[in-house]
């Protein structure tokens, strides 16, 4: 990073640019991170601007802007309690839900999971698993808040994303294109062979699946024993996911 001039004021414009990246994410968003900064340029991203802390020694790209903050002023910009000391600031990518569902594979719909820790685990774990993308409903938590992020371990910030309408899937659901499984408690097995192109739907945990798609949606669940009733979200997720790689017979890593 080269020397700046150390802002130290809450009154800079690039300061309140990058809370407001931070609070709202709305046509831009904040990674923090050295790893997560440089994934997303590797994928093509391209970065307003990058904010070191004060003292702090990186490597990274020439970008547009280098901004310095003060060690107090940095601090009240990281989401992280133990900070790498590096924030860049990237236009928010606009992906829409066609493009995202243009291959065959896996979708995970997110159908009004609030919690952004929960939706960006999920989101992880359909990295892991081979998903071909994941799509959010009304109601559902932001995959590019820092939060989710952090939640996904960055994999927010490549795996496909977009948000869709119910309706949408409704549509696509009744012309046969986008076969529905919904992940509810009691819910039957996963069929032994599975379609091309399908989705995995996952509700939030006090209100489920809303009725508009549980209504037309194969139930599905995760076989338990003992007197537990339910799993959260996460791990009903990270499940089914490990049964739909298996059931396609698809080789992970180890």
């Amino acid at each position: 990073m080269p020397d700046e001039l150390v802002i130290t004021s809450r009154a800079n414009a690039w300061f309140k640019r990058f809370r407001e990246a931070i609070e709202l994410h709305r046509d831009e968003i904040a990674v923090e991170g050295p790893k997560h900064v440089n994934d997303c340029i590797a994928a093509g991203w391209r970065p307003i601007a990058i904010a070191a802390r004060e003292g702090t020694a990186t490597s990274l790209p020439v970008v547009p802007r280098a901004i310095v903050f003060g060690q107090v002023l940095f601090r009240a910009l990281s989401e992280t309690v133990e900070s790498q000391g590096l924030i860049a600031l990237f236009a928010r990518p606009t992906v829409s839900s066609g493009v995202v569902l243009q291959n065959d594979g896996t979708f995970v719909v997110l159908d009004g999971i609030q919690d952004p820790g929960n939706a960006g685990t999920i989101v992880r774990l359909a990295a892991a698993f081979g998903a071909a993308g994941v799509l959010t409903t009304e109601g559902t938590a932001d995959l590019l808040s820092p939060k989710a992020i952090r939640a996904s371990t960055g994999a927010a910030l490549t795996v496909p994303t977009a948000r869709i309408a119910r309706a949408e899937i409704a549509s696509l659901a009744g012309a046969g294109s986008l076969p529905l499984f919904a992940a509810v408690a009691g819910g039957g097995s996963l069929p032994r062979e599975l379609p091309p192109r399908f989705a995995l739907i996952l509700g939030s945990e006090g209100r489920g699946i809303s009725d508009e798609l549980s209504s037309i949606a194969t139930p599905v669940g995760v076989k338990m024993a003992g007197s537990v009733e339910s799993l959260n979200v996460g791990a009903a997720a990270a499940i089914l996911l490990w049964q739909i790689q298996n059931a396609r017979g698809e080789e992970l890593r180890s």
